[in-house]
């Protein structure tokens, strides 16, 4: 057994050296999120309150593989694997990896892509192009707290993964740059889906701009989810100016409309503060989300951050308040109910 053993280590050492021997253009890459957050939640005759860890306040938590090797004629072929995962442990029953992904090894990418002149062909596991087109365009940069992704993803069904997919992103052009995904039908947990993203995203001096659409077709579901995307960022001196809108439809959502305005201000070049407020709303769904952030980059790569946000559910049904992992507390608030989160965190780049 022992023996074994040692013949195992062995040979994966050896094989690990080989990779990185004839493997060129090979790098590791991560991002980690980890902090504390006070959530008080009152209205409606309840009170509930808790200071918890959290994994990925701001950003969510992964690490990768990538590697890119030139081929003839101007054309290269590489490959990315990442994985998303949770910092502290989950006692529910739920893996840690589920929050960034599925529940899965390399949950978040596990694609091959191909780069010419003309532009880039990627196959497999990889980001959906409409919510890339949502991040660009969010005034808090997609935050796990304060932000639009709460009603944009959990009430609006837009995916931040789309597994198994193609996509083609044409080489930008004065400034402008297309891109389509197709998700071909595959067996998922909720049923059989195919899919289909467009996003185009124009940048010129100090403008970028993006529209985005998508449709996604469900067997055991109806209407097909479907939705819009509109964003514009302006950069003003120190100030970047960032407006976002979005038109929403799934099975359980007639119109959702969601809007959000705010930026960000960079007081030094260590210190820099953003701040947005958003709007969602359909019939009987009613949420206004006001937050603020503050960063400032200790060292290279290491920037504590703190966050505030404000959500207050003014509709009839119950509302999302967040996008981070749900923890020791609800992650809905019902009729009157308004939820503020205190979030200090470290996140670290390893890029």
């Amino acid at each position: 057994m022992k023996a074994t053993v040692r013949n195992t280590i062995l040979m994966t050492s050896l094989a690990a050296a080989g990779m990185c021997a004839h493997a060129d253009g090979i790098s590791f890459y991560a991002l980690l999120d980890g902090g504390i957050a006070h959530t008080s939640i009152k209205g409606a005759g309840t009170t509930a309150s808790e200071t918890e860890f959290v994994t990925g306040g701001f950003a969510p938590n992964f690490a990768g593989l990538t590697g890119e090797k030139k081929l003839d004629s101007g054309y290269s072929v590489g490959f990315k694997m990442e994985q998303g995962f949770l910092l502290n442990q989950r006692t529910d029953g739920v893996s840690s990896r589920y929050f960034f992904g599925d529940d899965a090894v390399f949950n978040r990418q596990a694609n091959v892509f191909v780069k010419g002149s003309l532009g880039t062909l990627t196959v497999g596991t990889q980001p959906n192009i409409a919510f890339n087109s949502v991040l660009m365009a969010d005034p808090r940069s997609g935050s796990n707290f304060g932000s639009s992704l709460a009603a944009v993803v959990i009430s609006g069904g837009l995916g931040t993964i789309d597994n198994g997919s193609v996509s083609a992103t044409v080489a930008p052009m004065s400034g402008l740059s297309v891109s389509a995904q197709y998700v071909p039908q595959q067996s998922t947990p909720i049923g059989t889906q195919n899919g289909s993203r467009l996003a185009a995203v124009y940048a010129a001096g100090n403008l970028s701009a993006t529209v985005a659409s998508y449709t996604n077709a469900s067997s055991t579901t109806t209407p097909d989810s479907s939705g819009t995307v509109l964003g514009a960022t302006y950069k003003f001196g120190n100030f970047t100016a960032k407006a976002l809108n979005l038109s929403q439809k799934n099975a359980s959502t007639e119109s959702l409309k969601t809007n959000g305005l705010g930026g960000s201000y960079a007081l030094t070049a260590s210190t820099s503060l953003d701040f947005g407020t958003f709007k969602s709303t359909k019939t009987g769904y009613d949420m206004s989300t006001n937050a603020v952030g503050v960063y400032h980059k200790l060292m290279k790569d290491l920037t504590l951050y703190g966050q505030y946000a404000s959500v207050k559910n003014k509709g009839t049904s119950s509302t999302p308040y967040n996008f981070a992992p749900p923890t020791n507390i609800t992650g809905s608030i019902t009729t009157g109910q308004t939820a503020d989160t205190i979030n200090i965190g470290l996140l670290f780049s390893f890029f």
